[in-house]
């Protein structure tokens, strides 16, 4: 069985938001970057878990999202279908909750940042619709 996951490409001022997990004993996640967002619950759908998320996470309240990207990904053992959703804000008011640091960066140097392995193929596909 596998695990559903949503993410947010939020765009801001024609750069993408991105988060940095902090450091975990026995993870090899610790200090990577990903796109804010987290598992879906039971009885949730894709956007209201991403809602939640994003307000968990970062106390961003959203409402504007577009799906950009799904696809299946494993982890070893762990399988995770994940859920990309493009939105964007006009002024960026946010609060770490649970990770190290977040930077606006722009499409291109996505690339240059150390991601969660399960991110890189939506990356490619940021790059080639927008680069």
């Amino acid at each position: 069985m596998s695990i559903e996951v949503v993410a947010a490409i939020i765009f801001f001022e024609n750069k993408i938001l991105v988060t940095q997990r902090k450091f975990h004993k026995n993870s090899a996640f610790s200090y990577k970057f990903e796109f804010p967002g987290g598992k879906v619950e039971v009885d949730e759908d894709k956007i209201t878990a991403l809602k939640r998320e994003l307000l968990e996470e970062l106390s961003l309240k959203l409402t504007n999202f577009k799906h950009f990207a799904s696809y299946n990904f494993s982890y070893g053992i762990d399988k995770i279908k994940l859920h990309f959703f493009l939105s964007n804000v006009k002024e960026l008011k946010l609060t770490l909750k649970v990770h190290k640091m977040y930077k606006l960066v722009t499409v291109k140097q996505l690339s240059q940042l150390d991601w969660l392995a399960a991110d890189y193929e939506v990356i490619k596909k940021l790059q080639s619709k927008y680069l």
